[in-house]
Protein backbone atom coordinates (compact mmCIF):
# COMPACT_ATOMS: atom_id res chain seq x y z
CA UNK A 1 0.00 0.00 0.00
CA UNK A 2 2.63 2.03 0.96
CA UNK A 3 4.26 1.51 -2.29
CA UNK A 4 1.78 2.38 -4.02
CA UNK A 5 1.37 5.68 -2.96
CA UNK A 6 5.25 6.20 -2.52
CA UNK A 7 5.03 5.61 -6.76
CA UNK A 8 2.17 8.03 -7.53
CA UNK A 9 3.89 10.83 -5.07
CA UNK A 10 7.57 10.53 -6.97
CA UNK A 11 5.73 11.32 -10.48
CA UNK A 12 7.71 14.66 -11.30
CA UNK A 13 5.59 15.59 -14.52
CA UNK A 14 3.10 17.73 -13.27
CA UNK A 15 0.53 19.35 -15.70
CA UNK A 16 -0.36 23.08 -14.69
CA UNK A 17 -3.79 23.40 -15.65
CA UNK A 18 -3.40 23.00 -19.23
CA UNK A 19 -6.75 21.38 -21.24
CA UNK A 20 -5.88 18.22 -23.57
CA UNK A 21 -7.09 18.36 -26.87
CA UNK A 22 -9.56 16.12 -27.93
CA UNK A 23 -9.88 15.23 -31.44
CA UNK A 24 -13.13 14.41 -33.46
CA UNK A 25 -14.19 10.93 -33.67
CA UNK A 26 -11.59 9.87 -30.91
CA UNK A 27 -12.31 7.25 -29.20
CA UNK A 28 -11.46 8.85 -25.59
CA UNK A 29 -13.30 9.44 -22.14
CA UNK A 30 -13.20 13.03 -20.56
CA UNK A 31 -13.51 13.96 -17.42
CA UNK A 32 -12.82 17.36 -15.70
CA UNK A 33 -11.13 18.45 -12.58
CA UNK A 34 -13.18 20.32 -10.39
CA UNK A 35 -13.70 24.31 -9.78
CA UNK A 36 -13.79 25.66 -6.64
CA UNK A 37 -16.84 28.34 -6.16
CA UNK A 38 -17.10 30.18 -2.88
CA UNK A 39 -21.15 30.32 -1.18
CA UNK A 40 -21.63 33.07 0.47
CA UNK A 41 -24.91 33.38 3.07
CA UNK A 42 -26.06 36.32 4.74
CA UNK A 43 -28.55 35.40 7.44
CA UNK A 44 -30.44 38.94 8.80
CA UNK A 45 -33.67 39.88 10.24
CA UNK A 46 -36.43 42.27 8.81
CA UNK A 47 -38.02 43.86 11.79
CA UNK A 48 -41.16 45.26 10.75
CA UNK A 49 -43.33 47.93 13.52
CA UNK A 50 -47.03 48.70 12.63
CA UNK A 51 -48.56 51.07 14.51
CA UNK A 52 -51.83 50.52 16.05
CA UNK A 53 -55.63 52.01 15.18
CA UNK A 54 -55.91 53.37 18.41
CA UNK A 55 -52.55 54.45 18.75
CA UNK A 56 -53.66 58.02 19.68
CA UNK A 57 -55.36 57.27 22.55
CA UNK A 58 -53.09 54.80 24.10
CA UNK A 59 -52.04 57.62 26.80
CA UNK A 60 -55.49 58.86 27.33
CA UNK A 61 -57.14 54.88 27.94
CA UNK A 62 -54.32 53.02 29.27
CA UNK A 63 -51.72 55.45 30.58
CA UNK A 64 -49.36 53.73 27.70
CA UNK A 65 -46.61 56.03 26.68
CA UNK A 66 -43.84 54.16 24.88
CA UNK A 67 -46.38 53.19 21.85
CA UNK A 68 -45.51 52.34 17.78
CA UNK A 69 -46.16 56.18 16.19
CA UNK A 70 -45.24 55.36 12.73
CA UNK A 71 -44.78 52.50 10.24
CA UNK A 72 -41.08 51.28 9.91
CA UNK A 73 -39.11 48.42 8.58
CA UNK A 74 -35.30 47.97 9.55
CA UNK A 75 -33.12 45.21 8.41
CA UNK A 76 -29.98 43.74 10.56
CA UNK A 77 -27.35 41.77 9.85
CA UNK A 78 -27.09 38.44 11.74
CA UNK A 79 -24.52 36.54 10.50
CA UNK A 80 -22.49 35.24 7.52
CA UNK A 81 -21.80 31.57 6.85
CA UNK A 82 -19.37 29.91 3.78
CA UNK A 83 -19.31 26.80 2.10
CA UNK A 84 -17.77 25.30 -1.00
CA UNK A 85 -19.49 23.69 -3.57
CA UNK A 86 -17.81 22.42 -6.47
CA UNK A 87 -18.77 22.24 -10.66
CA UNK A 88 -17.01 21.16 -13.70
CA UNK A 89 -13.68 23.22 -14.68
CA UNK A 90 -14.42 23.06 -18.50
CA UNK A 91 -10.57 25.14 -19.02
CA UNK A 92 -9.18 21.69 -17.36
CA UNK A 93 -10.33 18.93 -19.65
CA UNK A 94 -8.36 15.19 -19.94
CA UNK A 95 -9.22 12.06 -21.65
CA UNK A 96 -8.36 8.43 -21.32
CA UNK A 97 -8.21 6.73 -24.39
CA UNK A 98 -7.19 2.84 -24.74
CA UNK A 99 -4.38 2.10 -22.56
CA UNK A 100 -2.98 -1.03 -21.37
CA UNK A 101 -4.66 -1.35 -17.98
CA UNK A 102 -7.02 1.56 -17.84
CA UNK A 103 -10.49 0.03 -18.64
CA UNK A 104 -12.60 3.29 -19.24
CA UNK A 105 -15.38 1.36 -18.22
CA UNK A 106 -14.48 1.22 -14.45
CA UNK A 107 -14.31 5.17 -14.33
CA UNK A 108 -16.95 6.78 -12.58
CA UNK A 109 -17.75 10.80 -13.22
CA UNK A 110 -20.30 12.69 -11.65
CA UNK A 111 -23.12 14.22 -14.02
CA UNK A 112 -21.14 17.31 -15.06
CA UNK A 113 -17.80 15.08 -15.87
CA UNK A 114 -16.02 15.25 -12.93
CA UNK A 115 -13.60 12.24 -12.07
CA UNK A 116 -14.81 10.98 -8.90
CA UNK A 117 -13.18 7.29 -8.49
CA UNK A 118 -11.78 3.89 -10.59
CA UNK A 119 -13.50 1.09 -10.10
CA UNK A 120 -15.74 1.92 -6.99
CA UNK A 121 -18.88 1.28 -9.34
CA UNK A 122 -21.46 3.67 -8.10
CA UNK A 123 -20.92 4.66 -4.48
CA UNK A 124 -18.65 7.47 -4.93
CA UNK A 125 -21.16 9.47 -7.11
CA UNK A 126 -24.16 8.39 -4.11
CA UNK A 127 -21.80 10.18 -2.06
CA UNK A 128 -20.61 13.22 -3.86
CA UNK A 129 -24.81 14.12 -5.04
CA UNK A 130 -24.98 14.97 -1.23
CA UNK A 131 -21.85 17.47 -0.65
CA UNK A 132 -23.82 20.88 -0.77
CA UNK A 133 -25.78 21.71 1.74
CA UNK A 134 -29.53 23.40 1.67
CA UNK A 135 -30.03 26.21 3.74
CA UNK A 136 -33.24 27.79 4.76
CA UNK A 137 -34.24 30.83 2.68
CA UNK A 138 -36.52 32.52 4.90
CA UNK A 139 -38.30 31.68 8.07
CA UNK A 140 -40.57 33.98 10.03
CA UNK A 141 -41.05 35.18 13.86
CA UNK A 142 -44.25 36.95 14.73
CA UNK A 143 -43.60 38.94 17.87
CA UNK A 144 -46.67 40.40 19.28
CA UNK A 145 -48.48 38.75 16.56
CA UNK A 146 -51.84 39.36 16.00
CA UNK A 147 -54.44 36.58 15.06
CA UNK A 148 -57.91 39.01 14.50
CA UNK A 149 -57.96 41.80 11.89
CA UNK A 150 -60.02 43.63 14.77
CA UNK A 151 -60.76 41.52 17.90
CA UNK A 152 -63.29 43.56 18.83
CA UNK A 153 -67.07 43.03 20.40
CA UNK A 154 -70.46 43.69 18.67
CA UNK A 155 -71.09 46.81 20.83
CA UNK A 156 -67.67 48.42 20.24
CA UNK A 157 -67.87 48.19 16.61
CA UNK A 158 -71.49 50.05 16.76
CA UNK A 159 -69.34 53.08 18.32
CA UNK A 160 -70.33 56.35 16.62
CA UNK A 161 -66.45 57.28 16.44
CA UNK A 162 -63.01 56.09 16.74
CA UNK A 163 -62.49 57.32 19.99
CA UNK A 164 -65.86 55.44 21.67
CA UNK A 165 -64.07 52.44 20.25
CA UNK A 166 -61.13 53.06 21.79
CA UNK A 167 -62.95 53.83 24.83
CA UNK A 168 -64.61 50.43 24.36
CA UNK A 169 -61.53 48.30 23.44
CA UNK A 170 -59.72 49.83 26.70
CA UNK A 171 -63.16 48.78 29.28
CA UNK A 172 -62.52 45.38 27.57
CA UNK A 173 -59.16 45.05 28.74
CA UNK A 174 -59.44 45.90 31.95
CA UNK A 175 -62.65 43.24 32.49
CA UNK A 176 -59.99 41.31 31.27
CA UNK A 177 -57.76 41.78 33.42
CA UNK A 178 -60.09 41.82 36.31
CA UNK A 179 -60.98 38.24 35.31
CA UNK A 180 -57.93 36.88 35.12
CA UNK A 181 -57.28 38.36 38.97
CA UNK A 182 -60.37 36.94 40.20
CA UNK A 183 -59.37 33.29 38.74
CA UNK A 184 -56.33 33.66 40.03
CA UNK A 185 -57.92 34.69 43.74
CA UNK A 186 -60.66 31.96 43.92
CA UNK A 187 -63.40 34.84 43.78
CA UNK A 188 -65.36 33.16 41.15
CA UNK A 189 -68.72 30.92 41.02
CA UNK A 190 -66.97 28.91 38.24
CA UNK A 191 -63.43 27.53 38.72
CA UNK A 192 -61.82 25.26 36.55
CA UNK A 193 -61.36 21.55 37.38
CA UNK A 194 -58.12 21.22 37.57
CA UNK A 195 -54.22 22.57 36.83
CA UNK A 196 -54.88 21.90 33.10
CA UNK A 197 -57.60 23.77 32.64
CA UNK A 198 -56.88 26.74 34.72
CA UNK A 199 -53.74 27.53 32.44
CA UNK A 200 -55.90 26.84 29.33
CA UNK A 201 -58.30 29.75 31.06
CA UNK A 202 -55.53 32.02 31.68
CA UNK A 203 -53.95 31.16 28.21
CA UNK A 204 -56.83 32.58 26.71
CA UNK A 205 -57.69 35.86 28.43
CA UNK A 206 -53.92 36.70 27.54
CA UNK A 207 -54.50 36.10 24.45
CA UNK A 208 -57.41 38.26 24.16
CA UNK A 209 -56.15 41.20 25.61
CA UNK A 210 -52.52 41.05 23.74
CA UNK A 211 -54.71 41.28 20.47
CA UNK A 212 -56.35 44.34 22.43
CA UNK A 213 -53.54 45.67 23.52
CA UNK A 214 -51.82 45.73 20.22
CA UNK A 215 -54.69 48.39 19.01
CA UNK A 216 -52.92 50.56 21.00
CA UNK A 217 -49.52 50.01 21.20
CA UNK A 218 -48.87 48.29 17.82
CA UNK A 219 -47.23 45.40 17.02
CA UNK A 220 -43.21 43.99 16.31
CA UNK A 221 -43.17 41.45 13.19
CA UNK A 222 -39.55 39.91 12.91
CA UNK A 223 -39.08 37.91 10.27
CA UNK A 224 -35.67 36.21 9.35
CA UNK A 225 -34.14 35.68 5.67
CA UNK A 226 -31.33 35.16 4.13
CA UNK A 227 -29.66 35.99 0.72
CA UNK A 228 -27.03 33.69 -0.77
CA UNK A 229 -24.09 34.95 -2.98
CA UNK A 230 -21.82 33.01 -5.19
CA UNK A 231 -18.03 34.28 -5.65
CA UNK A 232 -15.67 32.16 -7.68
CA UNK A 233 -11.41 32.78 -6.02
CA UNK A 234 -8.99 33.80 -9.20
CA UNK A 235 -6.58 35.79 -7.37
CA UNK A 236 -5.65 36.94 -3.66
CA UNK A 237 -7.85 40.00 -2.98
CA UNK A 238 -8.12 42.83 -0.24
CA UNK A 239 -11.54 43.83 1.39
CA UNK A 240 -13.44 43.64 -1.86
CA UNK A 241 -16.98 44.71 -1.63
CA UNK A 242 -18.91 41.68 -2.67
CA UNK A 243 -22.26 43.84 -1.72
CA UNK A 244 -23.76 45.93 1.04
CA UNK A 245 -26.46 46.19 3.87
CA UNK A 246 -28.71 48.80 4.08
CA UNK A 247 -30.83 49.39 7.52
CA UNK A 248 -33.71 50.78 5.50
CA UNK A 249 -33.91 48.23 2.31
CA UNK A 250 -31.53 45.13 3.31
CA UNK A 251 -29.16 43.82 0.95
CA UNK A 252 -28.23 45.89 -2.04
CA UNK A 253 -25.64 46.14 -4.68
CA UNK A 254 -22.38 46.48 -3.91
CA UNK A 255 -22.18 50.19 -5.88
CA UNK A 256 -25.38 51.16 -4.08
CA UNK A 257 -23.88 53.69 -1.63
CA UNK A 258 -26.95 53.58 0.56
CA UNK A 259 -25.74 50.68 2.36
CA UNK A 260 -22.41 49.91 4.72
CA UNK A 261 -20.39 47.56 2.75
CA UNK A 262 -19.51 44.16 3.05
CA UNK A 263 -15.65 43.23 2.57
CA UNK A 264 -14.27 39.77 1.04
CA UNK A 265 -10.78 39.36 1.66
CA UNK A 266 -8.70 35.90 0.07
CA UNK A 267 -5.31 34.92 0.92
CA UNK A 268 -4.30 32.54 -1.91
CA UNK A 269 -1.71 29.68 -1.85
CA UNK A 270 -1.44 28.14 -5.37
CA UNK A 271 0.24 24.65 -5.43
CA UNK A 272 3.78 24.35 -7.30
CA UNK A 273 5.42 21.35 -6.81
CA UNK A 274 7.99 21.81 -9.93
CA UNK A 275 10.38 23.08 -7.72
CA UNK A 276 10.16 20.03 -4.98
CA UNK A 277 9.56 17.59 -7.93
CA UNK A 278 12.66 18.69 -10.53
CA UNK A 279 15.18 16.90 -8.32
CA UNK A 280 13.44 13.44 -8.37
CA UNK A 281 15.09 11.20 -11.32
CA UNK A 282 13.01 7.95 -9.97
CA UNK A 283 9.61 9.06 -11.04
CA UNK A 284 7.34 6.20 -12.68
CA UNK A 285 5.91 5.56 -16.43
CA UNK A 286 2.57 8.20 -16.21
CA UNK A 287 -0.55 6.81 -16.51
CA UNK A 288 -3.63 9.25 -18.66
CA UNK A 289 -5.12 9.21 -14.98
CA UNK A 290 -5.05 12.46 -13.64
CA UNK A 291 -5.64 13.68 -9.81
CA UNK A 292 -5.78 17.37 -8.51
CA UNK A 293 -3.75 18.60 -5.64
CA UNK A 294 -5.33 21.81 -4.77
CA UNK A 295 -4.59 25.13 -3.72
CA UNK A 296 -6.36 26.53 -0.74
CA UNK A 297 -7.31 30.23 0.51
CA UNK A 298 -7.97 32.08 3.36
CA UNK A 299 -10.44 34.02 4.02
CA UNK A 300 -12.12 36.54 5.86
CA UNK A 301 -15.67 39.11 5.82
CA UNK A 302 -16.21 41.29 7.74
CA UNK A 303 -18.98 44.39 8.07
CA UNK A 304 -18.95 47.82 10.26
CA UNK A 305 -15.10 46.64 11.37
CA UNK A 306 -16.60 43.21 12.83
CA UNK A 307 -15.10 39.85 11.24
CA UNK A 308 -18.34 38.51 10.75
CA UNK A 309 -16.58 34.93 9.52
CA UNK A 310 -13.19 33.35 9.09
CA UNK A 311 -12.26 29.98 7.86
CA UNK A 312 -9.76 28.13 5.07
CA UNK A 313 -11.04 26.26 2.31
CA UNK A 314 -9.50 23.96 -0.72
CA UNK A 315 -9.43 25.61 -4.03
CA UNK A 316 -9.36 23.18 -6.86
CA UNK A 317 -8.49 25.40 -9.81
CA UNK A 318 -5.18 26.52 -7.81
CA UNK A 319 -3.95 23.23 -7.98
CA UNK A 320 -2.36 21.01 -10.15
CA UNK A 321 -2.74 17.84 -12.38
CA UNK A 322 -0.37 14.62 -11.53
CA UNK A 323 -1.00 12.00 -13.13
CA UNK A 324 -1.23 8.58 -11.48
CA UNK A 325 1.29 5.70 -11.73
CA UNK A 326 1.23 3.65 -14.84
CA UNK A 327 2.50 0.72 -12.42
CA UNK A 328 -0.90 0.84 -10.62
CA UNK A 329 -3.02 -0.51 -13.27
CA UNK A 330 -0.93 -3.12 -15.01
CA UNK A 331 -1.47 -6.27 -12.27
CA UNK A 332 -4.88 -5.45 -10.26
CA UNK A 333 -7.46 -2.86 -11.23
CA UNK A 334 -6.90 -0.29 -7.96
CA UNK A 335 -9.99 1.00 -6.02
CA UNK A 336 -9.11 4.86 -5.81
CA UNK A 337 -11.56 6.99 -4.32
CA UNK A 338 -11.56 10.79 -5.92
CA UNK A 339 -12.45 13.26 -3.40
CA UNK A 340 -15.13 15.48 -5.64
CA UNK A 341 -14.93 18.84 -4.33
CA UNK A 342 -11.22 19.42 -4.65
CA UNK A 343 -10.12 16.31 -7.68
CA UNK A 344 -7.86 15.13 -4.97
CA UNK A 345 -7.00 11.14 -3.84
CA UNK A 346 -9.10 9.97 -0.83
CA UNK A 347 -7.65 6.35 -0.86
CA UNK A 348 -6.46 3.93 -3.16
CA UNK A 349 -7.17 -0.08 -2.15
Amino acid sequence: MKKLILSILLVWTVVMCHAQVVQENEAAVVYYMPKTELVITLDYEVIEHTPGVFYQYAKRYLGAEDVLTDASTQYVLLQVRTHTEAKADLARAYKVTAQKGIRNQLLTLSEDGRLLGYNVCNEAKGKEEHQSTTLPSETSLKLLGNEALMPLLEEQFMAGSVAKMAEGAAKQIYRLRETRLNLLAGDMEHVPADGVAMQLVLDELNKQEQALLELFVGTRVVKRSSYTLRYQPEESIEKEVICRMSQHTGIVDKNDLSGEPIYLTIDATKQDLRRQLAEDNKAPMPSQLYYNLPGSAVIRIEHKGQVMTASEFAVAQWGVAIPMAAELFTKTAPVIHINPQTGNILSIQ
